[in-house]
C-alpha cells in the first residue's frame, strides 16, 4: 500500500468530498493524546469526537481487534452470533434490564433510523391514530435524510430541498436556559401536542442533555414531567444517547442522571472504542413490533471486529471505573474553566456533566451576543498550545470539551492554563 505522506495537507482535498477537514494531519493516537505527522503532540479534547473514550489505542481494545480478525470478520448475515447475542445482554443489563430487545447497527445516524422506525410500527400496531415526532430545536440526531428531519439546526438543512424534510416532524423549545431563560417548557410541548401534531404524537425523541447544540442540561424535575406526559399520551420516548453515553457525563448512560426510563435508547460512538459500531436497545414491547425481515444491514451485529471491540470498551469502563473517574475529572475539569470566568468576560457560561463540558463564549455578557468568530480565535490558540478542542452550538460560539475519560489530572491542568492563555492572548487581537 502506497500513502501519500508528503505536501501540503489541503492536497489531500482533490479527493475527499468537501468536509470539515483540517491540518494537522493526525497519525497515532494513545490514551488522551495524539502526535501529528510532523512528530508533534497534542492534549485530545475531542477524542474523535466522543468517539475514544477509553483513550486512543488501548491496549485491551487492540488485543480484542487483533484476536477476532484471526478468527472470524464477519458472520454471514442469517447466523447467530453468541459474541453479538453476549454484547446486547450485556448492554439489557446496564439499563437493569428495562431494555432488552436490541439491533447493532454502524453509526449514531443509522441508530436513530432504526429506532423510529421500530416505533413507528409499535405505534401503528398499538391503533394510534396519529404518527406525530416531537423532537427539539437546537437537538441533532444524524446526517441521513430522517436524522436531519429530526435535528433542530435549519443551517445543516440548508440546499437539499425535501431531503431534511420527513413529515409529522414538529419541533419543540429545549431548555437551553442560558439563552431562552426560565420558561415553562413543558406547558409548550403540551400546547404543541394540542395545536401543532397531525392527528396524535407517536413518538418523542431527544438527547438527555444536549451536547451538539451547545451542551447543556435541563432542570431536575424536566425528563421525568416530560416522561409522565408521554405515557399520559401513549407516546413513545426515546433517548439519543449516541455523544453522551458510556460514561461521557458521569454515568454510563446520560439520562440515568434524571429518574426516567425511556423506552428505546440509541447508541454508537464511545461503545466501539474507535470502530463502527451503534444501535438502539428497547422494551420487549416495543421492540417486539419487528419481524423478521422487517429492519437488516450488512455489517452491524455481522460485525465481528466490531462486537469484540464493544466488549473490550464495556471491560474497560468497568474494571478501570472509567464511569467513575469522568465524574471526578469533571468536577476537576469544571472547577478549573469557573475559576477562568471570572478572570475572562469573553466567557459567558461554563456547564457540563462528567467530561462533556461546553465553554459558552460572548462578545457582551449583558446582551450574551454569541462570539463564534472569538471562538475559532480561541479555537486556533489552543491547538498552537498543543490542545485540540472543537467549537459547537446553534450559534456557534461553544468550546466543546470531550476528551478521553482516562485523561490525566495533569492533561487537565495543562488544558485549563492553555485556555487561560489562549483567552487573554485573543483578548489582545480583538
Amino acid at each position: 500500500m502506497t500513502l501519500e505522506t508528503t505536501g501540503p495537507a489541503a492536497a489531500l482535498d482533490r479527493y475527499m468530498v468537501a468536509n470539515i477537514a483540517a491540518e494537522p494531519v493526525i497519525v497515532e493516537g494513545s490514551g488522551a493524546t495524539v502526535t501529528d505527522e510532523d512528530g508533534r503532540t497534542y492534549i485530545d479534547l475531542e477524542a474523535g469526537p466522543g468517539v475514544v473514550s477509553v483513550g486512543h489505542c488501548h491496549p485491551r481494545v487492540v488485543a480484542a481487534v487483533r484476536e477476532q480478525v484471526g478468527r472470524l470478520t464477519q458472520s454471514p448475515g442469517r447466523f447467530y452470533s453468541r459474541l453479538s447475542w453476549g454484547l446486547v445482554k450485556r448492554l439489557s443489563e446496564l439499563t437493569d434490564g428495562h431494555l432488552s430487545k436490541a439491533f447493532i447497527a454502524n453509526s449514531g445516524a443509522e441508530a436513530n433510523d432504526g429506532a423510529i422506525k421500530v416505533a413507528i410500527k409499535h405505534a401503528l400496531e398499538s391503533g394510534k391514530k396519529g404518527l406525530g415526532i416531537l423532537a427539539f430545536d437546537h437537538g441533532f440526531h444524524g446526517r441521513l435524510s430522517l436524522g436531519l428531519s429530526l435535528s433542530g439546526y435549519a443551517a445543516r438543512k440548508s440546499g437539499f430541498g425535501p431531503y431534511a424534510s420527513f413529515p409529522g416532524i414538529v419541533h419543540l423549545p429545549p431548555p437551553y436556559r442560558y439563552r431562552l431563560g426560565k420558561r415553562d417548557y413543558l406547558a409548550e410541548i403540551e400546547s404543541a401536542l394540542r395545536t401543532r401534531v397531525a392527528g396524535e404524537a407517536a413518538i418523542l425523541i431527544s438527547e438527555p442533555i444536549w451536547c451538539v447544540g451547545g451542551v447543556y442540561g435541563p432542570p431536575a424535575d424536566f425528563w421525568p414531567r416530560v416522561a409522565e406526559l408521554c405515557r399520559k399520551h401513549g407516546i413513545t420516548l426515546i433517548f439519543d444517547e449516541v455523544f453522551a453515553g458510556f460514561g461521557r457525563t458521569g454515568k454510563m448512560f446520560s439520562y440515568q442522571h434524571f429518574d426516567v426510563q425511556p423506552e428505546i435508547m440509541t447508541f454508537a460512538k464511545a461503545v466501539g472504542g474507535g470502530l463502527p459500531l451503534a444501535g438502539y436497545i428497547a422494551t420487549e414491547e416495543v421492540g417486539s413490533a419487528l419481524e423478521v425481515g422487517d429492519h437488516f444491514t450488512t455489517f452491524g451485529a455481522n460485525n465481528q471486529v466490531g462486537v469484540a471491540a464493544g466488549h473490550a470498551v464495556l471491560d474497560i469502563l468497568e474494571e478501570e471505573r472509567l464511569v467513575e473517574r469522568s465524574a471526578e475529572a469533571g468536577r476537576r475539569f469544571l472547577d478549573g474553566l469557573t475559576r477562568l470566568k471570572s478572570k475572562h468576560l469573553c466567557i459567558g457560561d461554563v456547564r457540563g456533566y462528567g467530561l462533556m463540558l461546553g465553554v459558552e463564549l460572548v462578545r457582551d455578557r449583558a446582551s450574551r451576543e454569541p462570539a463564534a468568530h472569538f471562538a475559532r480565535q480561541v479555537q486556533a490558540a489552543l491547538m498552537d498550545a498543543g490542545v485540540l478542542v472543537s467549537i459547537t452550538g446553534t450559534y456557534g460560539c461553544v468550546l466543546r470539551i470531550t476528551p478521553p475519560l482516562v485523561i490525566s489530572d495533569d492533561q487537565i491542568d495543562e488544558s485549563i492554563a492553555a485556555f487561560d492563555a489562549a483567552f487573554s492572548r485573543c483578548k489582545e487581537q480583538k
